[in-house]
């Protein structure tokens, strides 16, 4: 599904730049219309501007006629074909959605100004409308009288959260005006949103002009391999984790006790004491004695210094208990 947007003069000065930011992918605008009782086309003033806007800004932008049915339906056709020119985007756009007639003689005014767009352009144009007034107007006598309209893309009007439901002759609908009370970025006022029923590269493969899709290629993108440690070798024998290692035990002559050196110095305050990372006895083989392998299962944060000449006393009590027993 593709977000889009349908404008004309009434959203006055439109910043097509914070529209395109905003995710906006494509647009319908407004081009022309006979009004109720003149002869005189109406050129949508916002027109041209917003068509530049939307070129600039890279969206998709179409343009669309307000069908009337008191001005011949060649004449309204023509008419709007000159006044947008060359249609180098998203197909032409009939607006159908009030008539002065039904039935009948309403589908062949509609069918007479969908073909000779496409005579003039050399591509079918979209049908916006709503079932409210299809239903009711176009097949009031015979349903037969719009089997033609099948051939051209359908936008369908309808304000709910409800996925639409299908108009005869279509299976589905094409484009989808979901709501007219919309508010986007760089426009002052609320403004219709829509969606298109696809990915990008299916609307501009379907309503795009041939040879108008450029497929760019692609650049070979760098690798880049993250910093990470090497893994060692499946041959060479896996190392053993840093370990808690005694330098020098005490000696019985010696006047101060050595310190038990756990890890390498930091830049942590002297006062405190480095924490000392967990370790297992069996992932550890180099703990040569029992208070080093207290520290290391109670992940004790102190670290105590031993003392040579309690460690004597217990040395000695322990062999002369030994010798007793034997």
């Amino acid at each position: 599904m593709i977000p889009g947007i349908d404008v004309s003069h009434w959203q006055s000065d439109i910043d097509w730049r914070k529209v395109a930011e905003a995710g906006v992918q494509f647009a319908f605008l407004k081009a022309s219309e006979f009004p109720d009782k003149k002869i005189k086309m109406y050129e949508d003033e916002k027109f041209l501007v917003n068509r530049e806007g939307c070129i600039e800004n890279g969206i998709l932008w179409g343009a669309y006629h307000f069908f009337r049915t008191h001005i011949d339906p060649i004449h309204q056709a023509e008419s709007f074909c000159n006044f947008v020119g060359e249609v180098s985007c998203l197909p032409l756009v009939l607006d159908l959605e009030v008539a002065g007639c039904k039935g009948t003689k309403l589908a062949r005014k509609v069918k007479s100004f969908v073909d000779t767009v496409t005579e003039i352009t050399g591509r079918k144009p979209i049908i916006y409308t709503s079932g409210g007034f299809w239903r009711p107007f176009l097949t009031y006598e015979n349903s037969s009288d719009v089997d033609w309209a099948v051939e051209f893309p359908l936008w369908v009007a309808r304000y709910t959260s409800q996925w639409p439901g299908t108009i005869y002759p279509w299976s589905g609908w094409d484009f989808w005006q979901y709501s007219d009370h919309g508010r986007l970025p760089g426009i002052k006022t609320n403004v219709d949103l829509n969606w298109f029923a696809g990915s990008l590269d299916d609307l501009r493969e379907r309503f795009l002009p041939e040879g108008s899709v450029v497929v760019e290629e692609e650049e070979p993108q760098e690798i880049v391999i993250d910093s990470e440690p090497e893994r060692p070798d499946e041959d060479e024998p896996e190392q053993e984790p840093p370990s808690i290692i005694v330098e020098n035990p005490p000696q019985e002559d010696n006047n101060e006790p050595e310190e038990v050196i756990t890890t390498p110095p930091s830049d942590q305050d002297e006062n405190e004491t480095a924490p000392v990372e967990p370790n297992t006895p069996a992932n550890n083989k180099n703990i040569p004695c029992l208070q080093s392998l207290f520290q290391v299962i109670f992940n004790k944060k102190s670290i105590k210094k031993a003392d040579p000449e309690q460690s004597r006393e217990w040395i000695e009590e322990v062999v002369y208990r030994d010798k007793k027993k034997n």
